[in-house]
């Protein structure tokens, strides 16, 4: 369809670009494989790492996005562990479902896009991240905004470039070409 055509024209332009990204639309309109598409099409050839938001209990989200050294918590590894955005350095991060983050984890995850660096739980020292950040969610971000259930700032980090997918009921033409594409998967 046009519209699907000019998404795909519009995300094609933003893999090239070195920046981050926000994918919104409907749950099931192809976010995560638009993200998938981006990092394929981008520059960058460095890792991809897809993180479900919405999965990650608000307190092990610091742990797991940024690390921890040994012994920062019970039940730590004693030799610490790396975080998702350590693990992407130099590379791509998929933040999937970013408007289920909770206020005080979206403080966390602001930091680290204004000033590049992590800090591992339980350390004080520094570490340099060169990670692209691709979003996405299915909420209306603008009206969490206005509601203050979404950071305003986070907000505008994330949404410099966006793009929304249309759902399928607006592009009947599309049905077609994704049956074909579902049968070659079963055959």
């Amino acid at each position: 369809s046009s519209a699907m055509a000019s998404v795909k024209r519009y995300a094609y332009k933003l893999s090239q670009l070195d920046c981050s990204v926000l994918l919104t639309g409907e749950s099931g309109t192809g976010k995560s494989h638009l993200a998938r598409s981006i990092q394929q099409a981008q520059p960058r050839k460095g890792p991809f790492l897809q993180v479900d938001c919405s999965t990650i209990a608000p307190t092990l989200f610091e742990s797991e996005m940024f690390g921890y050294v040994g012994g920062a918590f019970t039940g730590a590894d004693p030799r610490g562990r790396a975080g998702f955005f350590e693990e992407a350095n130099g590379g791509t991060i998929f933040l999937d479902e970013i408007g289920e983050l909770p206020l005080p984890v979206q403080a966390k995850l602001l930091n680290v896009i204004q000033n590049k660096t992590i800090f591992r739980v339980g350390s004080t020292k520094p570490i340099q991240v060169d990670v692209r950040i691709l979003a996405a969610t299915n909420r209306d971000l603008k009206a969490e905004v206005a509601a203050g259930h979404f950071r305003a700032d986070l907000y505008y980090r994330l949404s410099a470039f966006s793009l929304e997918l249309p759902p399928l009921r607006e592009c009947q033409e599309d049905i077609f070409f994704l049956i074909e594409s579902l049968m070659d998967g079963i055959r």
